[in-house]
This record gives structure tokens, C-alpha cells and sequence, in this order.
């Protein structure tokens, strides 16, 4: 009895697709809340939404313009949950697997086909659940999964075969806002655009050009606004992240090196494509193996990919991957529910099952690197967060009140977050323009490139540099003459010695350093025992240390003690 011509059959194995369906949800949600986590980088849009909603407007610091997230209408709708009194660490989580979820129903919402010979195989829905990336990057703390909901359903709508001028302008203004989530989306903007011309083939030129327009006009309107706020705003149509990880410079080897990760986690999926395509081959079917909105799928997830690619990819294992790959998991369902016959398709979804159960496991060790590329979750586990936010609060409430401007190193936007300090710059340029646009030296570890050398500490006035080193911070040995304790659970270098605030500092309880006293008595003792280089070399740190921003009344003390420099010639 053939499927068709039995519709009580028909209506059980339907009934049985959505009951598993609801299992697979069940079993997904549970896994995506189970691992929930939040990551570095997320809390520097924490940051700017707390700025916002505090009236000191979308910055990092208060009083300086820099665009140091690459996520606006994610950093907004974390200012709206902010301002209704939801903490974002809260917010990000629970607009991620809102996210993530919202994918999975518009890919089983086209995944209803009543009239098909296998009326609903979800089969990109299922994979978007079921695959543990997926689930990772529904929480995190960043856009990844309201991005790619934005991109995959804007293209859906752009490519969607009979529909209107009204479809297309929401197409048009779902795109749009995936460009407002990362900029990276005008890929798929204008891929939709072009898409919503070549998909009508059988229209009049006339009609085709209207398509078209109805989702260039959204996009059009919302890229001027985009274009006219940024450039008035912030000086500059690019956030930080795009200089400091050189986006348009090739790094081809590396770039490709992180989608190959994701395809070798994710075996299965080059197998199942052979498959599907091999069995329609094998069929020798009249019907072209793939539609005109397949191609415009595919080509979307193709040059997505290949920009990936040629930027380096990320430090974080896959999330960049992400939003094209329902892309391709639509074609191939579409493949597998025209599939003839019953076997190849049982085949393939037991491949795809049995992919998505046994992913191959990458990273040996949870610290592991693979060429820079990390397993993130794994190194921001909740006792690190809390171990940072512990810090910045303890850099808070020490330092409350104090002009303190401050740098951290890499791995420390919790602290940042979390110590409300009035200045700070993250070392690798993630805050910061002077820094992201400086010269790339060489390529290495993607985004973390560039720091902040020297010269640039001391001409933006950096009191401190914060250590990345988690409690105990005494494991690191004892303190130089150059470094500040704050207690065991905060150390960090002390760039510039400003007397106002180590005389603030000298009357706090468990914050240990040695006083400017100390530190010039161990100088003019090295001084008077070294080598005229040497000595020139120790007074020129203590001119940037403390000297120079010292005042005139120090004025004496650094030209007696040049005079001792100038006596060991």
C-alpha cells in the first residue's frame, strides 16, 4: 500500500513525527538550560547597556564614543530588559534560547508540507535542537542565536516561492535587523536581495524587479539610519572588533582550518549530503535536483562560509559557523523528503541520528587550543565568572570614588563589568580604536593580535593594568616594587603611581604595595651600583612611573637623582 492512499496511515505516522518532535524540544531545552553559561566577551555589551540605561549613553566609558560591541540590537534589547529590572546576566540567557527555540519553530513550521509524499520531516529543526553547538550557543551571552534566527528566517521569507510584495518587506525588515545584530549580516542581506529577483522565474521582469525592491527598500532605509547613527555617534562606520581582528586581511589557512573543525565535530553532515544526492542521481528523476530557492540557500551559506574563512574565523570554536548551517540543513531535508522509496531516507535519518548522538570529540583536554581555536564554555566555567566577578567587586568598592583609569588583560571583561571603574580599556583593543587600528604585526591568535604597548599605557594615563591571574593571586609569586595586592584576590601592575590615589590606597586595609618612598629608595640603591646604560634605563621607568605626572614640587628629587645617573658615566 503506497503512502498516499492510505490516510489514516498517514495521519498516525504525522501524529508520531510531532510526538517525537515534542521529545526531541523536550530533551534539547533541557540539555541547552543544563549547559547555560555566559562568556567573556558578553559582558562588554553588558557594560554598554548598563551605560545606556543609566543615561551616560551607548559607551564603554563614560564621555568617550568607541563601538566596542558588534552587536547593537542585542546590546539594546539587553538595555530594555535592564531598564524593566532584569539583571543581563539573566536577559542574555534567556533571549538566546528564545532565540534558538524561535529558529527551530520556523524551520518546523516549513518543514509542514500536507501535500508532500512524507508531509513533516523536520529535519532542520531537529538538527538545530539536537546538535550540542547549538545548544552551547543558545546561551553565552551573545547575539549568535538571535543572529542566525534573523538571517535563516529573513532568507526564508525573501526565497519563500509565491509569496507578495508584503512577504518581501518583512523579509526586507527581518534582514535588516540581523545587519542591526552583527554587521556580518549584510552578507545574507544582500544575498536576499538578489534572491527575491532570481527566485520568481516564471514572473515578468517588471514583477521580478518589484520582488526585489521589496526587500531592498527596508534594508535600504534601515542601512542609512545604521550608517547616519554610527558615523555621528561613534566617528567611524566599523566597531573596534573589525580592526583589531583585521577582518579584510586574508587569513585564509587559519579561517579555513576553524569551518574544517566544525565539519569534523559535525561528521555526519558530508556523508548525508552524498547520500541524499546520490540517491536522486540514482533515481534519475525528471525533476532538477535542486530549486532555484535552494540555490540562493546554498550560495547565502557558501559566501557566509567563505568570509569566515578568509577573516581568520574566530577564537571561539563554531559560533561563527553557525548561522549558515541551517542554510544547508533546509536543502537537505528537502532532498530527503522528496527522496523516493524507503530506505535511503530511513539511511539518512539514522546517519543524521546517530551524527548528531556521537559528535567526534575535538578537544582531548577542556583547556586545549586547536591553532587558538578554544572550546569557550570551557574556559569560562561558573567558578571562573564568579571568581571574576568577586574581583571587580572588589576593585569597586576599594577603588570607588578614585579617578582611576585602568587597563585588564585578556580573559577579564566580568571584572570589567562587574568593577563599574570609570575608565578601563580591554589590552587587545576590544575597547578601544587606538589600539584596534594600530599595524598588524604578524598573525597568530585571532583578535588578540594587538596590545597595548608601553607608549600607549603611559599616553592615555593607565594607573593600573589588572592581572588576568585568578585567586589566590599570591601563587604568583611576591609582589615587585612595580605591583598592588588587593588582599589574595586581586593583583594587578601599577603603570602610573599617582600619589592622590596610592595615598587614598595606603590607609585600606589588605590592599599591600610599597609606597613611592620604598620603591625610589631601591632605585637610587641600583643606581649607585650599576652600569651607566643601566642606570639611565631604571631612571627612564621612574620618570614614566612616577615623575612625570608627579608635579613640579617632585621636580627636585627626579634632578638629583639624574645627577646620580649622570655620575655613573
Amino acid at each position: 500500500m503506497h503512502w498516499q492512499s492510505s490516510p489514516s496511515r498517514r495521519r498516525v505516522t504525522i501524529v508520531a513525527a510531532v510526538s517525537l518532535m515534542l521529545g526531541i524540544l523536550g530533551l534539547s531545552l533541557w540539555r541547552a538550560i543544563a549547559r547555560a553559561w555566559l562568556s567573556d566577551d558578553g559582558f562588554i555589551s553588558f557594560r554598554y547597556a548598563e551605560h545606556l540605561v543609566a543615561g551616560h549613553g551607548l559607551v564603554y566609558n563614560t564621555g568617550e564614543y568607541v563601538e566596542g560591541y558588534t552587536n547593537l540590537l542585542w546590546t539594546l534589547l539587553l538595555a530594555a530588559a535592564m531598564a524593566l529590572g532584569v539583571p543581563p546576566e539573566t536577559a542574555s540567557k534567556a533571549l538566546g534560547i528564545v532565540g534558538w527555540l524561535a529558529l527551530a519553530a520556523v524551520l518546523a513550521r516549513r518543514a509542514w508540507r500536507p501535500s508532500a509524499p512524507r508531509p513533516f520531516v523536520p529535519l532542520a529543526a531537529a538538527l538545530v535542537l539536537l546538535m550540542e553547538d547549538y545548544q552551547t550557543w543558545a546561551t553565552g551571552g551573545l547575539e549568535t542565536s538571535l543572529f542566525t534566527l534573523l538571517s535563516v528566517g529573513g532568507l526564508l521569507l525573501a526565497t519563500r516561492a509565491g509569496a507578495g510584495t508584503g512577504g518581501r518587506v518583512v523579509a526586507g525588515v527581518v534582514l535588516a535587523a540581523a545587519v542591526a545584530t552583527r554587521p556580518d549580516g549584510v552578507i545574507f542581506a544582500a544575498v536576499g536581495v538578489l534572491g527575491a529577483w532570481w527566485v520568481d522565474a516564471d514572473g515578468s521582469p517588471r514583477r521580478r524587479l518589484t520582488l526585489a525592491a521589496a526587500v531592498a527598500l527596508p534594508l535600504a532605509l534601515a542601512g542609512m539610519g545604521l550608517v547616519a547613527f554610527k558615523l555621528r555617534y561613534y566617528g567611524d562606520l566599523f566597531p573596534t572588533a573589525f580592526y583589531s581582528k583585521s577582518a579584510l586581511d586574508p587569513y585564509l589557512g587559519q579561517g579555513w582550518f576553524y569551518v574544517y573543525l566544525f565539519f569534523k565535530k559535525s561528521w555526519f553532515l558530508a556523508p548525508l549530503a552524498l547520500l541524499l544526492v546520490a540517491g536522486h542521481l540514482a533515481a534519475r528523476r525528471e525533476r532538477p535536483l535542486l530549486t532555484r530557492p535552494h540555490v540562493v540557500l546554498l550560495v547565502a551559506g557558501g559566501l557566509f562560509l567563505a568570509y569566515v574563512a578568509h577573516s581568520g574565523g574566530d577564537f571561539m570554536f563554531a559560533r561563527r559557523v553557525l548561522p549558515a548551517m541551517p542554510l544547508f540543513f533546509v536543502v537537505l531535508e528537502d532532498l530527503l523528503v522528496a527522496m523516493p522509496g524507503r530506505l535511503l531516507p530511513a539511511a539518512a535519518v539514522a546517519l543524521a541520528a546517530v551524527g548528531v548522538a556521537v559528535p567526534y570529540p575535538l578537544y582531548a583536554d577542556p583547556g586545549e587550543r586547536l591553532r587558538g581555536i578554544a572550546n569557550e564554555p570551557a574556559f569560562y566555567p561558573p567558578e571562573l565568572i564568579e571568581a571574576r566577578r568577586v574581583q571587580g567587586l572588589i576593585a569597586a568598592q576599594v577603588l570607588a570614588g578614585l579617578p582611576v583609569r585602568a587597563a585588564f588583560e585578556g580573559g577579564m571583561c566580568v571584572f570589567g563589568y562587574y568593577s563599574r571603574l570609570p575608565y578601563l580599556a580591554e589590552i587587545t583593543g576590544l575597547t578601544q580604536y587606538s589600539l584596534a587600528k594600530a599595524p598588524l604585526a604578524a598573525r597568530g591568535h585571532v583578535g588578540h593580535e594587538k596590545r597595548a604597548g608601553d607608549a600607549w599605557l603611559t599616553r592615555n594615563r593607565i594607573h593600573f593594568v589588572f592581572s588576568q591571574l585568578p585567586p589566590p593571586v599570591s601563587r604568583g609569586g611576591p609582589l615587585r616594587v612595580d605591583e598592588i595586592a588587593f588582599g589574595d584576590l586581586l593583583k594587578a601592575r601599577i603603570w602610573i603611581y599617582d600619589d592622590a590615589i596610592m595615598d587614598r590606597l595606603r590607609t585600606v586595609s589588605g590592599v599591600t604595595f610599597a609606597p613611592i618612598e620604598t620603591a625610589l629608595r631601591e632605585a637610587e640603591r641600583h643606581i649607585a651600583a650599576a652600569p651607566h646604560a643601566e642606570a639611565q634605563r631604571i631612571y627612564a621607568v621612574l620618570e614614566r612611573y612616577y615623575f612625570h605626572g608627579a608635579g613640579p614640587a617632585k621636580r627636585p628629587l627626579a634632578e638629583a637623582l639624574l645627577r646620580q645617573v649622570e655620575a655613573r658615566r
